[in-house]
């Protein structure tokens, strides 16, 4: 017999509550919310909630967290719940647990969700997954496999509050991040109360775009990315006709090269689309960040 989502929740029940964790739980939990760390906390919208971020610690608590005799908090709740086959099942998907950060690419009402991570796909068994995921909602969660080719959902999963392009699709591998600094991220947090706000660029013009991409890119050396303005046009305008605006983003991916985070790659998403009303890639963030996220209870 392999895993289900009741079972699932029967692991976290046990691990959550167990006396013999007790003193190991307490410790894991300041780690996981920073409690020892500077700074005051203002949880962005929907992510604050006891429950939400009871539901997040669980899911880190039961699969990343390791005991000091290597098992997972989750592995210990199998051995007291399960045995026989029904254990050995279990032990097998928990140890294969993942924490992913993948593009919803398709949703079965009532019933699965597909997940892309490059060239990794999982089908996820969740009805309340196919209600809130949409196709290219991006879903961070703890997976874990059940058979051959179906994965379940732990506790603690949230949706990203932004759709990413092709050209971050391509490199996905490269921005996993891993639960703790999800929550890091949610808390939002200040180090001191007069700490000032950061105030990203804002091109009005394509000129002025161009003219600080050229600046940055000296600076951290990157001799690709700086081109004269109408060879940006030329490509934009190239790019549009053809409709092939996966191609352009990946050429430019690629002059960009590595990066070691979404927000070091944001540096370059600070110029007004037109198609979007005129707003940046930051400012089309901050408002959907500041809509809320979907967070399991």
């Amino acid at each position: 017999m392999t895993l289900n989502i009741n079972a699932i929740e029967q692991l976290a029940a046990w691990y959550g509550n167990s006396d013999t964790l007790a003193d190991v739980r307490s410790k894991a939990r300041n780690v996981f919310f920073g409690n020892d760390e500077p700074g005051s906390v203002k949880y962005m919208a929907g992510t604050g909630d006891a429950n939400g971020r009871e539901r997040r610690f669980l899911g880190w608590f039961g699969f990343n967290f390791r005991l000091p005799d290597g098992r997972h908090p989750a592995e210990v709740a199998a051995d007291a719940l399960f045995v026989g086959s029904e254990l050995t099942s279990a032990l097998t998907s928990i140890k294969a647990a993942m924490y992913v950060m993948a593009v919803t690419t398709m949703v079965i009402p009532s019933k699965a969700v597909f997940l892309e991570l490059e060239d990794e796909g999982f089908r996820v068994e969740s009805r309340i997954l196919s209600r809130e995921l949409h196709k290219d909602d991006v879903l961070c969660a703890h997976i874990v496999p059940v058979g051959r080719s179906n994965w379940l959902v732990c506790p603690g999963w949230l949706v990203w509050p932004t759709h990413f392009g092709p050209g971050v699709r391509s490199q996905l591998k490269k921005f996993q991040i891993d639960p703790i600094k999800v929550e890091r991220f949610l808390q939002q947090r200040m180090t001191t109360k007069n700490e000032a706000k950061v105030e990203h660029p804002h091109d009005k013009t394509l000129e002025d775009a161009v003219a600080r991409m050229t600046a940055a890119a000296t600076a951290v050396s990157k001799p690709e990315l700086v081109r004269s303005v109408e060879e940006w046009k030329t490509m934009v305008l190239a790019s549009m006709k053809a409709n092939d605006v996966n191609g352009f983003s990946q050429k430019v991916m690629g002059w960009v090269g590595n990066v070691p985070s979404i927000d070091d790659l944001n540096r370059w998403n600070t110029t007004p689309q037109p198609d979007r009303g005129g707003k940046t890639a930051d400012e089309i963030f901050e408002e959907q960040k500041n809509q809320g996220y979907n967070t399991a209870r």
